[in-house]
């Protein structure tokens, strides 16, 4: 049982058991594992979290439909969060509305201020395919990273291509320097531990790219005299929890370092350029199509051919030049 505060229940405590009680209104099913763990995330990840504590609501009896309104209108106009997210999120709290006024007899947290909601396109940032990052924007990047986690995330993502979710994720035993070559396991998300997003499904991501710099930050970072000898995480951030332990690192704490570091160097980068980064250099270093699907865990090489970001014709016309009939 999750805990209360005062005999009321808490707001995590409710939605856990939203969570496993809801049945799917599409298919007359529960939520399958993924589908609870997006929305877990969506409701008690640390921006929700960080937001309703700036505000001391803590309990079930203290969300209320004018309150989900009020978060869904920051969470668009200063996070950025473009409209078909902010209209999947509030399906969610709608949802978990419905079941704190049935299971708790909180009326106040259905009501019109979440279905009047006006949820913009305006402030939907148009979609821009950037080009891959140079390889001398990449050392910048590397080298104004202000400490040594922040490196090897940059490292991480750069020369693995996996997505931010996956890293995230990452667990010390996913790293293994023991085999030849090294390679790091990725074997679930943020959503999930236990599972990949994509049908690809467990994959395994060789540290030859990057191993010039890779496996020493790696190494590097394992031992650090200031890592928490008791954490299996293989990120972690600088809170921590009412116990003292170090908190692992989120998605939302890796895009605020990243736009810090983009600010601190003028160039703008988030975890999906290092990805579109990875998979450029890959393709014009001549990696077969198929190879470069497998890394990436996409689930059809259509993905891969989208996340390519040339920037010049240069790699075309060096392959084409290689080939004779």
């Amino acid at each position: 049982m999750l805990p209360s505060i005062g005999g009321k229940p808490t707001f995590e405590r409710a939605v856990e058991e939203w969570l496993d009680e809801h049945i799917s209104t599409k298919t007359g099913r529960p939520y399958s594992a993924t589908t609870k763990n997006v929305a877990r995330y969506n409701l008690t990840g640390g921006r929700l979290t960080a937001w309703r504590e700036a505000r001391g609501i803590r309990t079930a009896e203290d969300w209320t439909a004018t309150v989900a309104a009020d978060y869904l209108t920051w969470y668009q106009r200063d996070i950025g969060a473009d409209s078909d997210t902010v209209k999947k999120v509030r399906t969610q709290l709608r949802q978990f509305a419905g079941f704190c006024a049935r299971q708790f007899g909180n009326r106040e947290a259905t009501g019109p201020a979440l279905d009047n909601l006006r949820i913009s396109s305006a402030h939907d940032q148009e979609s821009v395919k950037e080009p891959a990052l140079t390889q001398a924007e990449a050392t910048r990047l590397l080298q104004k990273a202000s400490t040594q986690r922040d490196r090897l995330i940059v490292a991480m993502l750069l020369y693995t291509g996996m997505r931010p979710s996956e890293l995230v994720a990452l667990e010390e035993s996913h790293i293994r320097l023991d085999r030849t070559p090294p390679i790091v396991e990725i074997r679930g998300t943020a959503h999930n531990k236990h599972q990949t997003k994509t049908q690809a499904g467990y994959r395994d991501i060789p540290l030859t790219i990057g191993q010039s710099v890779l496996p020493r930050l790696l190494r590097e970072h394992l031992t650090s005299p200031s890592r928490p000898r008791s954490s299996y995480q293989l990120f972690l951030s600088g809170r921590r929890d009412h116990l003292g332990s170090a908190v692992p690192l989120t998605m939302v704490g890796v895009s605020l370092m990243l736009q810090t570091l983009g600010r601190t160097t003028g160039i703008h980068c988030n975890p999906y350029r290092f990805r579109h980064t990875f998979c450029t250099w890959c393709a014009d270093a001549g990696m077969h199509m198929l190879h470069l699907q497998q890394l990436l865990g996409h689930a059809n090489s259509e993905m891969v051919a989208y996340y390519y970001r040339g920037r010049t014709s240069e790699a075309v016309l060096a392959a084409a030049a290689r080939i004779r009939f």
